[in-house]
């Protein structure tokens, strides 16, 4: 089974505004790409790319409405 990991770069405010979020995730020791959660759009860039992949909030909740698995809350 993989193993991943997820490294958060929190700015000083938790609270997105002006400085998104950065999220890394790697996977058995390489990095699939970086997630950057901004006020506006979920991006993703995968890490043999250079140009990131825009959600906006909308769009995302429309995908993991359709795509995602439902789980209850812990």
């Amino acid at each position: 089974m993989a193993e991943h990991i997820v490294k958060v770069k929190i700015p000083q405010r938790v609270e997105v505004l002006s400085k998104d979020l950065e999220v890394q995730v790697i996977r058995n020791g390489r990095r699939l790409g970086t997630l950057k959660i901004s006020r506006g759009s979920l991006d993703w860039r995968d890490a043999s790319d250079q140009f990131s992949h825009v959600l906006y909030w909308e769009n995302f909740k429309e995908l993991a409405l359709e795509h995602g698995h439902r789980r209850r809350r812990k």
